[in-house]
This record gives structure tokens, C-alpha cells and sequence, in this order.
């Protein structure tokens, strides 16, 4: 897994810890504690090895000093190391993949190395200042200078750098490792993300334009790359990239949206501004909107395990869960103290929340369940314990400085706890409360509105207002029938907002209706797939270019490549004006409001097509084979009566021609092979085309 560390994200953290500034003296220091001792429970040897669960997470225990291993599986911690002396205090980022297990220290930009065997840190080194982002996947690791725009591959166990570094135009966004171990940074400055495979700079994929707001996240191991300021997503896969276009309020989030670094499968949680909870399904090119009506509460990025959005609310220290398969919210659970910090690790597909200064972590798996781990049980392998720091006399606002933490479920700190969107209460005078929009999923050609209820009253059923361009099934849905609409029609290249009003019989006996508030808007549709069959013919001085149509609603096709016509409708394009001899490549991507396709490639090959064809008009003398396009000169003949195959290879314009025995005229002349070379016959003279057009190419 990434540590990733934006600026931003950085700047807020450090806030809750204290600075140590002498960050050379940090460096002097470590020289001598390069190696804490490991006291392995019931052995008491620091040599002796230890074997870890193999589903599990290294996690901050700030409190004491400590980063804990603790096992998914049964809930409990099974292994600890204490962090070097200079380290107390500071905020510790910790990276993980396989047996790599980094501590950043994000104040300082020292790197230390947990030897998971050992349970000691064995390594450690100033690898760059507070902005420092270290990433390690797939069995390699880097180093990331956010501000200073520096990217150098280190070696995962001695942490010393290997090959030479690269540098882009900074500020740079997180970075992250794909599945295929090639390292991925946004470059917002131009708008690109650049690969490094081995350490080497690869070829920069284009994302947005200069000064874009790009994040990453890393899906299923595949880099997607999150435009907040043209509300785009670009899906980077080995077989080519897509653009997914997502709603119009991404792009009003002055900071951008919040995604997670890491995603467990292909389903990218988005939090934008205005209180939009967005999923964007890069499988099928869909986005669909949750309703979440934010108080003013801090929250952080979301993530998603299975069928739940995780979403960290730290004003309340609440984790507020979304259930995809119900569309429903259900009871948030505490995670740490009111304005705590809450870390979230995606890793062995299960989702890991942290307070580094809490007593508890929590561990969830893909159906939900949530096992407590306690961080500090007396009796588990590693290092000696640390007193806890003693807070100030006049603390107590959580901050580590003055070790004011608490665990999940103390009073410190402010803010209330969050209730999830739901059918408000009864307003009290026999009417049913309003209904609520909870989610909105696009279709190919479509859309399907899903909503909560009222509460109270006497519904008599539910009608969805806002659709008058579609075609709405069922046209009402009656009390205590399934909350959902589906929607055929619209245009792709439009948003919808919709309403969902309650019907009932107010008090006077009259009817009555009572609205819910707007959905997120949403286009009618999905991103097309990727069309197939694609074809490039080549002809004289051109080209005929065929596809299959892709699936998708409203889908037109964008060709490029020289002398390309651009946007089609079709499923064919014909370009012309190309030079002959030659090969073209074009490129053909499926498009529509919400988005494009992976694009698809084929080569038109003008190659000379070589044919046979025989001599005539050879009865009244020899025919003259020639060194150019014109009755003069010879490289050979033809005996007088004598009629044989010959290699056509294109035609040239020449001299004006007329052949006395058929009385034929031509400008045209045939290139033909002759002799292990080349030589030139007027049309005249050969069956076959008169002049270059279809198979026959004009000679280039």
C-alpha cells in the first residue's frame, strides 16, 4: 500500500503534533539507535524470529511510542516495535507491501525500516523534508518530494537510493504503485501523469490541462487519475486509457474532491463539494450520486470495502457507512474522539481505521463486520512498552503534544455526533414527512431513482417529478411498494435533477403533495465500450476505415490521424489525400456525454499491391520496355509476337501515348519489375487498370 501525503492532508495533520525542527540533530542521533532491541514475549531473545499473521496491518500506537501489528482475522494485536526516540511525538506515517514495512517520519523526512522477522527497526535514513511521500508496491519502493518535485527509486531494505532520480515541475500530487509495480505521479503543473518503471521516467499520459486539480487513486491495482477542475476521470490501463466525465459539481470544489489513495476494488468513492457522495464504477464507465446532506463537519476521504462506503467523519470522530446493496445509511460507528485523526488502510481486502493517539483500531471485512482490536495488550511480542506522556496541566484538547488523546468513544474534543440522511421525523400535525433522493444510478439510456420513504402520516404513494423527458416506470409506486424509479430516455448530453414528492390526504380531506429535496444531477447514460472490429483498409492515396459499433446510448466516434475526418456518426470513415507507399495508423475512440471509451488502433498500409497482368498490342513490332515514362530509351524488349505475365507495381503519369494497333491513348504508365529491377511499359501496352484507383496505387 501507498503512503500517500498530500500537502494539504499534511498541513492539517501536523496541526495536532508538535514540530521538532532540529531536524539535523535528528540525523546526528540516529546513528546511535539505528537498532532497537526486539523482546519477543515468552523468549526474551532479540535474535529470535517471529512470524506475523499473514492478513494483517502494521498500524500507529503514537500513545506509547509504538507501531503494532495487528491480525484482521482474530482482532488482536500478535506483534509491536517501538519507534526511535526522535521519532516520540512526531506524526509516523507507516507504508506497507509484503514484507516492506516504512515509518515516515512526516515532521522530519526520516525513513525508518521495520525488519517484520525482528520486530526492530533495522534501518533508517533522512531521505527529505516534511513534504516527503513514500510509496512501496510490488516489491519496489520510491521516494516522492511533493514540493521539490524529486522522484527516486530506494531500495526497500537498505533504503539507499538506486539508479538516478528524476525531476518534474512541482508541486507534485500523491503518486502511487499499480499492480504491475510502475509508480504513477500527477503532475498538475501540466496536467500529465508520469509512469516510472524500474526507475526509469516512462512516457507522460496526458490528464487535463496546465494547472488541472489531479489526485490518484490506485483501483484494483489500476491508476485512476481524478480531475476535479474539468470533472473528469482517466482510467489508465495497459490496454489504453478512458475519460470518464463525471457530475458538473466536481468541478466547484475549490480544493477538489477527496478519493482515496487506494481503492480495494473498482469502485472509486468521491466526495465533492455541496454535500455530493459520488461512486464512480470504472468497470462500466458509471457514476452514481448518494445523497448526503453535510452539516458542518470535517470529513475525509471516503473508501469502499464490498458493498459499504466508509466515510471518516472527524468533527463528530464517527464513521458514517453507506450500504450500496440497500441504498441506505446505516448506524455510524465511533471510531476515535470528536476532532481525532482518523487513518484508513484498504489492505488484504480489508479496510483498517486508526487513531494513531486511540487505545482501539478497528478492522472491517467485505460483508461489514467490524472486530475492535486493542492496541496495547500486555502480552504480545516486540519491544518494551513506553510510559504514556504525561499531558499538561491546562491540556486536554487531544492533541499529541500534550498527550491529551482518547480513545473511541471519549468526550474530548467538539462536535456532535452525525446522524445519516433519513425521512426526517413527523412534522407533527398528521402529515407525512418528506421524502429523501438517496441515490441516483445512470443507465444506457436511462436512469434509476431510488429513494427513502416518509415517515408519519398516511402515504398513499410516491410520483417522481423532474421526468418530463423520460418515460418512468411504474408511474407511481404505492406506499410500502419498492422505493425506486427507472427511467428510459433523455439526452446523454444533459444533466437531470429529480424530485420524489409523497402523496396523502392532508387534514381538510384534501390531497396533497409534499416534495423531497433535488438529486445530485446525472446524465441519462453510461460510458460506451470499447468498439470492435476496427479496420483500416488502405487504397490509392487513401483509406477505408470500419468498426462494429460499440454499446452505448447516443454514442458517436472520434478518428484521429492524418487527414482523419474527426467525429463520426457512423461506423465507417473514409480519408483521403495520404501519399502512397506508406503506412498511417489511426485511432478510433467511442464517445458520448458521460464519457469515452478505450481507445482502439489500426493501421492503414499503403504498400504498392504487386499483381500480374499480360503484354498486348504486340503483334506489328517489339515492345520496348523503358527507363522512365516516355518513349525513349530501353532497358529491354519484348519479341514481336511474344506475350508474357508481368508484375505490375503502381502506375505514373507520363508522356501522352497512342498505340497504333488498337488505336488506344493514355497519359498513364505501368511500373513493372524487369530483369531484377524496374522498368516502364505505357498502359497501352499491359491488360489491366487503365489508371491508378482502388488496389492499383498511383506510383508515390
Amino acid at each position: 500500500m501507498s503512503g500517500d501525503r498530500s500537502p494539504a492532508r499534511a498541513t492539517g495533520l501536523r496541526g495536532f503534533f508538535r514540530r521538532d525542527r532540529i531536524t539535523g540533530q535528528i540525523a546526528i542521533g540516529l546513528v546511535g539507535v539505528l537498532c532497537v532491541s526486539a523482546l519477543v514475549y515468552g523468549v526474551g531473545s532479540a535474535s529470535a524470529r517471529y512470524k506475523l499473521a499473514d492478513v494483517g496491518a502494521w498500524l500507529s500506537a503514537g500513545a506509547k511510542g509504538l507501531v503494532v501489528h495487528a491480525n484482521g482475522l482474530a482482532g488482536k494485536v500478535d506483534g509491536k516495535a517501538g519507534v526511535i526516540p526522535q521519532m516520540r511525538g512526531h506524526h509516523i506515517r507507516i507504508v506497507q507491501d509484503g514484507t516492506t514495512v516504512l515509518l515516515i517520519d512526516e515532521d522530519t523526512g526520516v525513513v525508518s525500516r521495520i525488519d517484520p522477522s525482528q520486530l526492530k527497526i533495522t534501518q533508517s535514513r533522512v531521505l527529505g523534508g516534511s513534504a516527503l511521500q513514500v510509496v512501496a508496491g510490488a516489491g519496489t519502493a520510491y521516494t516522492v518530494d511533493l514540493v521539490k518535485g524529486a522522484v527516486q527509486q530506494i531500495d526497500p531494505l537498505t533504503l539507499a537510493p538506486v539508479g538516478q532520480g528524476a525531476t518534474l515541475p512541482a508541486p507534485l500530487s500523491a503518486g502511487g504503485i499499480d499492480a504491475a509495480g510502475t509508480l504513477w505521479v500527477p503532475v498538475p503543473q501540466n496536467g500529465h501523469v508520469v509512469p516510472f518503471q524500474n526507475g526509469r521516467q516512462g512516457r507522460a499520459v496526458v490528464a487535463g490541462a496546465a494547472g488541472d486539480r489531479l489526485a490518484l487513486t490506485m483501483a484494483a491495482g489500476t491508476p485512476v487519475i481524478t480531475n476535479s477542475t474539468s470533472a473528469t476521470a482517466l482510467v489508465v490501463r495497459a490496454a489504453g486509457s478512458q475519460k470518464i466525465n463525471l457530475p458538473a459539481p466536481v468541478s466547484r470544489s475549490a480544493a477538489g474532491v477527496k478519493v482515496p489513495p487506494v481503492a480495494d476494488g473498482q469502485v472509486v468513492p468521491m466526495l465533492g463539494a455541496g454535500g455530493a457522495l459520488y461512486l464512480l464504477n470504472t468497470a462500466v464507465g458509471r457514476v452514481d450520486s448518494v445523497a448526503l446532506r453535510m452539516p458542518r463537519h470535517q470529513f475525509e476521504s471516503p473508501h469502499v470495502l464490498g458493498s459499504r462506503v466508509y466515510l471518516p467523519d472527524r468533527t463528530s470522530g464517527q464513521l458514517l457507512v453507506f450500504n450500496t446493496d440497500r441504498n441506505a445509511w446505516e448506524r455510524p460507528i465511533t471510531a476515535t474522539r470528536p476532532g481525532g485523526t482518523i487513518e484508513i488502510l484498504v489492505r488484504d481486502h480489508m479496510l483498517w481505521v486508526n487513531d494513531p493517539d486511540g487505545s482501539t483500531a478497528l478492522a472491517f471485512d467485505p460483508d461489514g463486520a467490524v472486530k475492535r482490536i486493542k492496541k496495547y495488550e500486555d502480552k504480545i511480542p516486540g519491544s518494551a512498552r513506553r510510559p504514556i506522556p504525561a499531558p499538561n496541566p491546562g491540556g486536554g484538547n487531544g492533541n499529541r503534544a500534550n498527550g491529551g488523546g482518547r480513545g473511541p468513544g471519549g468526550s474530548t474534543g467538539a462536535g456532535p455526533p452525525w446522524t445519516p440522511p433519513a425521512p426526517p421525523k413527523p412534522p407533527g400535525d398528521g402529515t407525512p414527512s418528506e421524502p429523501q433522493v438517496v441515490r441516483v444510478d445512470p443507465l444506457s439510456g436511462g436512469a434509476r431513482v431510488t429513494f427513502a420513504p416518509s415517515a408519519g402520516g398516511r402515504p398513499e404513494g410516491y410520483v417522481l417529478k423532474g421526468a418530463e423527458e423520460f418515460q418512468v416506470r411504474p408511474r407511481r409506486v404505492p406506499a410500502g411498494a419498492s422505493p425506486s424509479f427507472t427511467l428510459a430516455g433523455g439526452s446523454c448530453d444533459k444533466s437531470y435533477q429529480f424530485t420524489v414528492a409523497v402523496q396523502y390526504e392532508a387534514p381538510n380531506g384534501r390531497r396533497a403533495e409534499k416534495e423531497s429535496r433535488p438529486s445530485m444531477p446525472v446524465r441519462p447514460c453510461v460510458a460506451p465500450g470499447q468498439p470492435t472490429g476496427f479496420a483500416a483498409a488502405g487504397e490509392d492515396h487513401g483509406a477505408r476505415l470500419t468498426w462494429s459499433a460499440a454499446p452505448g446510448t447516443s454514442v458517436v466516434y472520434r478518428v484521429t490521424g492524418t487527414n482523419a475526418p474527426g467525429e463520426v456518426t457512423g461506423t465507417s470513415a473514409t480519408v483521403s489525400g495520404l501519399t502512397n507507399d506508406a503506412s498511417y495508423p489511426y485511432t478510433l475512440v467511442a464517445k458520448n456525454g458521460a464519457g469515452e471509451s478505450t481507445a482502439v488502433t489500426a493501421i492503414a498500409n499503403l504498400a504498392y499491391r504487386r499483381a500480374g497482368y499480360r503484354n498486348k498490342a504486340n503483334n506489328q513490332t517489339n515492345t520496348i520496355i523503358r527507363p522512365g515514362p516516355a518513349k525513349t530509351g530501353e532497358v529491354g524488349r519484348i519479341s514481336q509476337g511474344t506475350y508474357q505475365t508481368l508484375t505490375l507495381i503502381c502506375q505514373v503519369r507520363g508522356e501522352n501515348v497512342r498505340e497504333a494497333e488498337t488505336g488506344e491513348t493514355s497519359v498513364w504508365w505501368n511500373r513493372i519489375e524487369w530483369n531484377g529491377g524496374v522498368g516502364y511499359l505505357s498502359v497501352t501496352l499491359m491488360e489491366g487498370p487503365r489508371s491508378p484507383g482502388g488496389s492499383t496505387f498511383e506510383c508515390a
